[in-house]
């Protein structure tokens, strides 16, 4: 993943947990289940947006009739002393059992792959396939390198105009790392940035917890699980967040199951940019994922 300049650096370390889940204080405000369809969507958030960012394209499939299960990993781990990709996907697996959740077609977002990479190698017939948007192949779950600025944003934010100017260089943040600015509309803009600022000092606390997560296993040991089909789609837009040429590159064992679109104008939000695009290839890719499953678990 690239690293973020400075002025994005907030950004990366104080969303975390943004959006509505973070605003609750309990583990089960962490994901969102609705619908009743016979094929279930996980999806699963990354450090930037939490359940309220797929409340787009969540939409589009719920009206499609199939069952979606949204996954903020970073809030249902916000306390937690393991870190870890392998830790959150194992909270992850957790939910998806207690749900009685096979087959699901996984889509993540930016730091949500490297979790639905580690679900779909650690728990086989989970996952029928995996969409990963803006991500590829990630070997740790490491933040960005903490500033002593950034360390005193818990701070910054209790003095007179300190929340507004953290407020104003997160939206900056969100502009700047996106293609299409339509999206940010007052009602995103909000749900992304008030449970955020209201939440900012366990957000940096678990930043902080971030920087030395340590994976218990190679990536190529984790890539080399992986028998599903796996689609990464990335957004063309200049932009400094996003998958990198070595996150791409990790996939490339997977051969064949492997299929890479790129979205001309788009940045690092795809599924909040252009939702209806993304619900596009979910819809034409699905049908040879499903079928693989079930061959795979030997039903008709």
């Amino acid at each position: 993943m690239s690293i973020l300049a400075n002025r994005a650096l907030i950004l990366a370390v104080l969303t975390t947990n943004a959006g509505r889940a973070m605003a609750q204080s309990t583990p089960s405000a962490a994901f969102t289940t609705a619908g009743e369809g016979r094929e279930t969507y996980v999806l699963i958030s990354g450090m930037v947006g939490g359940v309220a960012g797929f409340q787009r394209l969540e939409r589009l499939l719920l009206a499609r009739g199939h069952r979606v299960i949204v996954i903020d990993p970073y809030r249902l781990s916000l306390d937690s002393a393991d870190v870890t990709f392998a830790a959150m996907a194992r909270r992850v697996d957790a939910i998806l059992a207690a749900e009685g959740v096979v087959g699901a077609l996984v889509v993540a977002h930016s730091q949500g792959a490297g979790v639905a990479l580690r679900l779909a190698a650690a728990s086989p017939g989970r996952a029928a396939a995996l969409y990963l948007l803006d991500a590829g192949a990630q070997a740790a779950n490491h933040g960005p390198t903490l500033s002593v600025a950034v360390r005193l944003v818990p701070v910054l934010t209790r003095m007179p105009g300190g929340r507004g100017f953290v407020r104003t260089r997160f939206i900056r943040a969100l502009h700047e790392s996106s293609g299409h600015q339509e999206w940010l509309d007052t009602a995103t803009v909000r749900a992304y940035t008030d449970p955020m600022l209201d939440g900012v000092d366990r957000v940096v606390a678990m930043a902080c917890r971030l920087a030395h997560a340590e994976e218990p296993e190679a990536l190529a040991v984790v890539v080399s699980r992986i028998h599903i089909p796996v689609t990464v789609l990335i957004g063309d837009a200049p932009h400094e967040t996003g998958a990198g040429p070595e996150e791409l590159s990790a996939l490339r064992p997977l051969g064949t199951l492997l299929h890479v679109e790129h979205e001309p104008g788009v940045g690092h939000f795809i599924h909040e940019e252009v939702p209806n695009e993304v619900a596009r290839v979910l819809f034409d890719r699905r049908g040879s994922a499903v079928e693989q499953h079930l061959a795979r678990a030997g039903e008709p």
